[in-house]
Parts: structure tokens; C-alpha cells; sequence
């Protein structure tokens, strides 16, 4: 039997095809086993409507932060720290109260085996202000704290007095039922997270380092549990940021001639500098689907449509597709690459004569892959315009170092928020905002951000905006959570005079 050229070239282009679908089926099927729920923890005497009492009266102190500090209140802060000290006695009774920098909160709850490292939990005492002029467009008052049958409303109540609250509430719980840490555990509560956190969390950081504090995870406020994240994913997913994007603005100048508009002297410095900013806005840095983002779309593969979790699991073959519809999605865009805003556009003082200067404000959220000096360098290669002059503003930072999420605390993290939150997908993801964690990345290697606040669509706009609230349900839930967390990583039950056992707290 002869076989001809062409039979033999269609055998093993069948071959080849059947190949590279034996493959793309055995990967797909390796992304469909769903992870196992873990046992469902008890929390006994747990008592929510003091806790929701406690909360509202929280959420009546208006501790505002604005840009420039205009309006801030030191007595609204003394206050709420006064309170505190009534609202939690076994909090200040057994930990070490500490404020920092006037207005900033520091507690340390001693532990019982200094072989351990500490651990910390953080969040702001601080909230944004009402826009003004819709005052009056709240269901009810801002500030009052008002609790319905389902709710409580009012600024803080989502970000993040609830986190702060929270975290005491646990700790008070924990007190209470004989619990003691076996490591030291910090509470850190900074009062400017809002305006970036130079005097607060920053100096709480600055002053764990100087007394040599090493951390073996810190757990800030960041990302929420998502309802309705994808189409294509029928379960919430609680997104747990292992790092952070850093911050960079600059300040572009383009100088002309000036003159009169009658007799235009070539093109003018907003023309000039307008192409400059034409040029940025389409040639973003390049996005790349590896790392974080190709880790959050992995941890959800299991329970998305077989279409989406055949793709994930053979990004090798579909990576530059799957890529290219991410893009188009400003929210996932944002994942995948450092992005470009420009935020600020001034020039000209008269309309017929010609400016010798104009200044732009361009914004960048760095992306982990680049730094703020490849940003930099990417912004003179694109412009390509010496009469452009390029200025770094304050504030730039680069980005945080990546957690690593085969770290036993990432692990136990995950399992503690399934613990509570059952329902939920655990998939780490990119902070594309800032966080007071930021403060605090010289002190550890594992650095999460994560607030477990169940968010829907319809909710985003309440974060900073009008009819700010939270679910008494799931109130009751983040307090859970924090204590199972520190049950799985910190404290144990005191039992008469018997040691602590290190085996019970890193299992």
C-alpha cells in the first residue's frame, strides 16, 4: 500500500489537531474539580445587636479627612478614642494603648511565645466628607447611624469604620471566651488614610520599625467580597489583594512663543502639549495576563462556564484573545497594566493671545511589572518633544512587593474566609487604589488586603457617595471572620494553667 504525500501531510494535520485537543480537554478538566468547603465554624454568644449598637454609635463621629485637611476636627478623634475605652473594657483592659502621632491608634495584646513573630490587623478611623449640596439626598442623615431592620446607614459604614469595629469586636469576643494570643497581635488604626496616610499608618509603621517589629502577615482593609464580579462566574469571589499598584503623577510643561492670535507664531504650547497627551493616552504601557491576574482568573476557573475555564486552563493557546477582551473591560484593563490618566489640563489667559506656556497633570496607577522609572522613560520615548519638560510630583510610589500565595497565612486566609462566608470563590487580585498597607510593606513579606463586606454591582457607587450602608447580616459575618482568623493563626482557648501548643495556631 503506498501512501501519497497528501494523505500522509492530512495524517498528520489530524494528528497534530487531535493532539492539541486531547490537551486542551485533559487542562480543562484539571480546572474543574471545585474546592471542598471547608467544616462550618461556631461562634457561640455572639451578641450582633450590641455590636450593631456599637457600630452606629461609631459611625456619628465625624472623623473627616479632605485634601489639604480644611476640614478636619482633632475633637471629633479624641472623642471617638474616648468612647472606645467604654465601647471594649477587656480590649483596654488586657491590650497596651498607644496613640500615635495625636490621632492614630496603636494596641498590642501581648503574646505568649516570643519564638512567634506578631501579626497585625489594620484599618482607619477616618471617612471622606459629604459632597456638598447633597446633603439632603440621604435616606438618612450621613452621620446619624441610623439602623434599620436590615441595614445600618452612614458614612464609615462601608469604608471602614465597619473594619475597625469589626476588629475590636473580635478582639473583645475573644477576651471574653479565654482566648490569649500566642503571638503578639497589633491593631493598627490610622487617622489619614484618605489623604495617604503620611501621618497616620505611616508613622505607626516608622515606629514598629524603630523598636525592630517583623511581622508575620498584616491584614489590611482593601478588597470586598464581589457579587456579580463576571457574567460568567455565578458565585460572590472574595478578592484578596496581594499587592498594590503604586502612584505616580507628572506634571507636563510644553514652551512656545507667545504672541498675538492674529499672527500664530508654528503651533501653540496647548497644541503642542495636547499632541503629547494624545500620543500618551493611545500608547499605554503594555499589559501582559501573567502573575496576579492570571492567578485570580486560575482560582476561579473551577466555577465558571466550561467555555471561559477551557481558555484559563490553556492560556498557552488563547492568552493573546483572552488578553485582548480583558482590555476592552476598563475594570480588568486596570489589572492587567499600568494606567494612563491625564487629570489636569491649564493654559491661556485671554482668547487672542497666544500662551507661552501650558501644564498638564498626567496620573499613573504603576502596575507591578513597572517601576516609576520605566514610566518615566516611557513617557519621554513616547512624546518624543523636547520642548516638552517632564516633572515628578509627590507622592510617587512604586509598587508593592507581590505576597506570596502559597504562604501557609495566605492559605489559612482562604480558608478562613470559606469558613465564614461559604458561598464564596477566594482569588488574590491587584489593589488598583491605595491602602494604608502600603505603610507597613517594610515590616512583612505577607501583606493582604482584604475586607470581608459583601458588595454588588448597585453598591459601588455608596463607597464615598450617598446612602452609604451595611447589612446587619453581613456585619455580623465580618466580625466572625476576624475571629476566626485569629483563632486559625494567633489565639488559643486558655485551658486551666496548660501551655499553648504552637501546633493548634499553625495548623
Amino acid at each position: 500500500m503506498i501512501i501519497t504525500s497528501l494523505e500522509y501531510s492530512v495524517f498528520i494535520i489530524l494528528t497534530i489537531t487531535l493532539g492539541f485537543g486531547l490537551v486542551i480537554v485533559l487542562r480543562t478538566v484539571m480546572f474543574t474539580n471545585k474546592p471542598r468547603i471547608p467544616k462550618e465554624i461556631s461562634i457561640d454568644n455572639l451578641d450582633v445587636d450590641s455590636a450593631i449598637q456599637r457600630l452606629s454609635k461609631a459611625v456619628q463621629f465625624k472623623t473627616i479627612s479632605t485634601q489639604g485637611q480644611e476640614g478636619f476636627e482633632p475633637a471629633e478623634f479624641l472623642a471617638m478614642h474616648a468612647w472606645l475605652e467604654t465601647a471594649f473594657p477587656l480590649v483596654h483592659k488586657h491590650l497596651k494603648k498607644e496613640v500615635v502621632n495625636s490621632y492614630s491608634l496603636l494596641y498590642s495584646w501581648e503574646g505568649s511565645n516570643s519564638n512567634l513573630k506578631p501579626v497585625m490587623y489594620t484599618s482607619h478611623l477616618d471617612v471622606v466628607p459629604i459632597e456638598p449640596g447633597t446633603e439632603d439626598d440621604w435616606k438618612y442623615p450621613p452621620f446619624s447611624g441610623h439602623i434599620t431592620e436590615k441595614h445600618v446607614y452612614g458614612r464609615g459604614t462601608m469604608d471602614v469604620q465597619c473594619g475597625v469595629m469589626a476588629i475590636l469586636e473580635a478582639t473583645e469576643w475573644l477576651l471574653a471566651n479565654g482566648y490569649k494570643p500566642a503571638r503578639t497581635i497589633y491593631l493598627g488604626f490610622g487617622h489619614d488614610e484618605e489623604v495617604d496616610g503620611l501621618e497616620g499608618a505611616k508613622k505607626i509603621g516608622e515606629l514598629l520599625a524603630s523598636r525592630g517589629v517583623e511581622m508575620d502577615y498584616v491584614l489590611d482593609e482593601g478588597l470586598p467580597i464581589a457579587h456579580g464580579l463576571l457574567e460568567q462566574m455565578s458565585n460572590p469571589v472574595a478578592l484578596v489583594a496581594i499587592s498594590e499598584k503604586g502612584y505616580l503623577s507628572l506634571e507636563l510643561t510644553a514652551e512656545t512663543e507667545g504672541g498675538h492670535s492674529s499672527v500664530p507664531q508654528g503651533k501653540t504650547s496647548i497644541a503642542v502639549l495636547s499632541r503629547a497627551i494624545h500620543r500618551l493616552e493611545n500608547n499605554p504601557l503594555p499589559g501582559n495576563l501573567t502573575g496576579i491576574v492570571q492567578n485570580t482568573f486560575e482560582s476561579m476557573a473551577p466555577r465558571m462556564s466550561v467555555v471561559y475555564r477551557s481558555a484559563i486552563a490553556n492560556l498557552w493557546l488563547f492568552k493573546k484573545l483572552f488578553q485582548k477582551k480583558l482590555s476592552a473591560i476598563p475594570a480588568t484593563n486596570a489589572a492587567l497594566r499600568t494606567t494612563t490618566a491625564t487629570t489636569i489640563f491649564d493654559s491661556g489667559m485671554k482668547e487672542n493671545v497666544l500662551p507661552t506656556s501650558a501644564k498638564a497633570v498626567v496620573n499613573f496607577r504603576i502596575h507591578p511589572n513597572d517601576t516609576i522609572d520605566s514610566v518615566v522613560e516611557h513617557v519621554k520615548k513616547t512624546i518624543n518633544e523636547p520642548r516638552i519638560s517632564i516633572r515628578i510630583l509627590e507622592g510617587a510610589i512604586n509598587p508593592s512587593p507581590v505576597s506570596d500565595i502559597n504562604s501557609k497565612y495566605y492559605k489559612m486566609l482562604r480558608v478562613s474566609i470559606r469558613q465564614v462566608f461559604q458561598d464564596v470563590t477566594v482569588s488574590p487580585s491587584l489593589m488598583v487604589a491605595a491602602t494604608d498597607a502600603r505603610h507597613y510593606t517594610h515590616l512583612s513579606e505577607n501583606i493582604y488586603r482584604f475586607l470581608p463586606l459583601r458588595s454588588q454591582e448597585s453598591d459601588l457607587d455608596r463607597v464615598h457617595g450617598t446612602d452609604e450602608r451595611i447589612a446587619i447580616s453581613n456585619y455580623a459575618d465580618m466580625i466572625r471572620f476576624y475571629i476566626q482568623y485569629m483563632r486559625n493563626t494567633a489565639v488559643v482557648k486558655e485551658e486551666g494553667e496548660k501551655p499553648e501548643v504552637e501546633s493548634k495556631i499553625l495548623i
